[in-house]
């Protein structure tokens, strides 16, 4: 039986994945942690439990005396050696006093030691020497990343048909490859989803003025041809809400998410995926709630994009510090977030998204999304070939 022990600090994510693993043996996992952490710590056991991993909370001080954070951890040990149990101590996570004071006491029972190394995700050894390193399986789920950072998330249901989903994903490369051509065409389409949205109907009229839009009718066009809406005598209808939303700017989320699925083919690192996570957290006496326009994890790291197809003059810093936030309180330290917009971004956006650490993939950018979004996955490390 191996028992692993890690202490919780905010950002728990490598106590858990390699007890994920497959090759890594793991029976039961024991929490260091103060008292004010007993919440942290339900959170992962409930990640664990389900995967025939036991789980303990041992309680440390919650102070900066090393002499009794020490003397706390020295009983756990003297347990453990009672009950004869192979132990493997997980020094990735913890303030430094009390990772030191538990390393220590670890180190003086010759049990063995590792770190998760945050970038190559590989299981480093500190202690024996002679353990070679190995890549930690990428075996998280959306599900559980936010968990551990006290979010619950609902996954859309509905499943748009394989057949139907190809013919979105191509039609909005069409539409991306030009978006610095069909861009007013666009925000004017996005305009008439925005007011059937607002009068509860699936119709709208066009203006004369509207109906002489070339780039309008390209786009009008194309939705009649994929089945999505009908125009006849200046009116034009979608088929369903989910057309009508799929032109009120869904269509560049679908593009992204299809992209995402097509590079899981090439990269294994992505392990899970979805588009439109609706995502709670508690404040308080409040939930409070978000949509992640599209979420993946990827070599045990989260990624958010969020899909933007209006202008951002109004309320581009807002958009970028709700990302940057979103960012740091779903995924931690090791999270990344990019925004994708279809209509180009002012020089102060895009200053302001490198300051924050973001990602950006503009409009002309778009036409070969596939490739950028290959690289910024892959930038996230691990290594490509499929560890299952």
């Amino acid at each position: 039986m191996i028992t692993h022990v890690g202490i919780i600090d905010q950002d728990p994510v490598r106590l858990i994945t390699p007890l994920l693993d497959h090759g890594i043996p793991s029976d039961k996992m024991i929490f260091l942690g103060t008292a004010s952490q007993q919440d942290q710590y339900e959170r992962l056991a409930s990640i664990l439990t389900p995967r025939h991993i036991d789980t303990e909370f041992w309680v440390i001080p919650d102070s900066i005396n090393v002499t009794k954070i020490r003397a706390t951890v020295i009983e756990l040990a003297e347990r453990l050696k009672k009950e004869n149990t192979d132990v493997w101590f997980n020094a990735s996570c913890g303030l430094r006093h009390r990772l030191l004071s538990a390393y220590e006491v670890f180190r003086t029972y010759h049990w063995p030691i590792y770190v998760i190394e945050p970038f190559s995700d590989e299981m480093c050894w500190l202690y024996p020497a002679d353990r070679e390193q190995q890549q930690v399986e990428d075996r998280i789920q959306l599900t559980d990343y936010l968990t551990i950072f006290g979010a619950r998330c609902e996954l859309p249901e509905s499943q748009v048909p394989e057949a139907l989903n190809e013919q979105l994903w191509e039609l909005g490369q069409r539409w991306a490859s030009a978006a610095l051509e069909l861009g007013p065409g666009l925000a004017t389409l996005n305009y008439l989803a925005t007011t059937c949205r607002k009068e509860q109907k699936l119709d709208v009229e066009l203006s004369d003025k509207q109906q002489g839009y070339k780039e309008l009718g390209m786009l009008i066009n194309d939705l009649e041809e994929t089945g999505l809406a009908n125009y006849q005598d200046g009116v034009l209808t979608f088929k369903h809400e989910e057309a009508r939303r799929f032109a009120n700017g869904e269509w560049l989320e679908n593009l992204v998410h299809s992209t995402v699925r097509a590079i899981q083919n090439d990269l294994p690192t992505i392990q899970d995926h979805s588009l439109g996570v609706q995502v709670y957290r508690q404040i308080g006496d409040r939930e409070v709630r978000n949509e992640l326009d599209v979420a993946t994890v990827v070599n045990n790291k989260l990624h958010i994009i969020e899909c933007k197809t209006k202008g951002m003059r109004d309320d581009g810093d807002d958009t970028l510090y709700k990302l940057e936030s979103l960012r740091d309180l779903l995924g931690g330290l090791q999270a990344r977030a990019m925004l994708v917009s279809f209509r180009p971004l002012r020089h102060h956006d895009l200053v302001r998204a490198q300051d924050l650490g973001l990602a950006i993939i503009g409009p002309e950018q778009l036409g070969d999304l596939q490739t950028h979004l290959h690289q910024w996955f892959k930038a996230a490390g691990g290594q490509s070939q499929d560890l299952a």
